[in-house]
């Protein structure tokens, strides 16, 4: 296992594989992590996830955390708005931007409680010490290729569909069907990368798949089943 402890060279003693001091004797384990780099651990996630994580987890400070969560709230509410459109349409919505905003905040903070609390069970019955920064910090920064769609992808749609992208008269599928579905595709691309890093972290972290698997896709159903029913209430509070 990648994170199950650090055993002291000079000691013998186990530790956390998040000290990089010693508990026992106090000699250094390894180097010291202090904060994440934002952009070499984005270009790690892409070329070496694992390593990636391990720095994550090595980190004192873990930055850019809050950041990351509250674009990923962004990006929920923009697909959750994306999935109202048949029913709501571009002038059905009474909520206001902000207020959307922080409910899918709320939603994402409860989620991930909920994640962090089943990893953090499994993690214990395997007798591996880790912190709930560290499980929460590797949860978020594997959303990042999901931000893509939002810095790239997103940007694109509103410079071609305009308004139109949250209109059911007529709908996006509509003006430009080939192209709708093509950014669609990309899309759904960003959020199985994303899935496909949670599930490898976790098999990282437990070196077993099939508990993984399982997590990932408990996961999955339920983020998307949430932002579903987003879909259906957070626009006309």
């Amino acid at each position: 296992m990648l994170f199950e402890h650090t055993k002291c060279k000079n000691c013998k003693h186990i530790n956390p594989a998040y000290k990089n001091i010693c508990t026992e004797c106090k000699s250094y384990l390894r180097e010291r992590v202090v904060n994440i780099d934002l952009w070499s651990t984005i270009q790690l996630i892409i070329e070496n996830p694992e390593l990636a994580f391990k720095q994550i987890i090595f980190a004192e400070h873990k930055n850019f955390v809050s950041f990351i969560t509250f674009f990923i709230a962004i990006k929920n509410l923009l697909i959750a708005r994306f999935l109202s459109v048949p029913e709501l349409g571009s002038d059905g919505v009474s909520t206001s931007f902000i207020v959307s905003l922080f409910l899918m905040i709320l939603v994402i903070l409860i989620l991930s409680s909920l994640f962090i609390f089943v990893q953090n069970v499994v993690y214990i019955q395997r007798d591996i010490k880790l912190r709930i920064k560290d499980i929460y910090s590797v949860s978020v920064y594997s959303f990042i290729p999901y931000l893509f769609g939002l810095v790239f992808v997103f940007p694109v749609e509103l410079v071609v569909l305009g308004g139109d992208i949250f209109s059911n008269n007529p709908y996006s599928f509509q003006i430009k069907p080939l192209f709708t579905y093509m950014l669609i595709g990309v899309e759904f691309i960003t959020i199985i990368w994303s899935f496909y890093l949670i599930q490898k972290s976790i098999y990282s972290i437990t070196t077993k798949r099939n508990i993984s698997v399982k997590i990932t896709a408990l996961y999955f159903i339920i983020w998307f089943s949430t932002l579903y029913l987003s879909s259906k209430i957070i626009f006309t509070i």
